[in-house]
């Protein structure tokens, strides 16, 4: 799935970074919730929680937003943990 660099598709002056800030911090906060919901007998290799993580750390490296099915996934998981 190809996804959507800051850098490569959008000017730096045509992307709302505190959006996107904002929105990965939601997305920090869904990875604690999934891993306080599995608890300490979760996998280390847990779909859900890695698919997450990978997210994250895609925007600190590399500033790369999610797609439209990364959020529609994203949404989904946040229905499941997040409340």
């Amino acid at each position: 799935m190809k996804g959507s660099r800051l850098k490569d598709v959008l000017d730096d002056t045509l992307v709302d970074k505190p959006f996107w800030d904002s929105m990965f911090a939601k997305m920090q906060t869904l990875l604690d919730r999934i891993e306080i919901f599995k608890g300490g007998g979760m996998s280390i290799d847990d779909t859900e929680y890695r698919w997450v993580q990978d997210r994250i750390e895609y925007w600190n490296s590399e500033e790369r937003v999610l797609i439209k099915e990364e959020m529609r996934v994203a949404n989904k998981l946040w229905s499941k943990y997040g409340k």
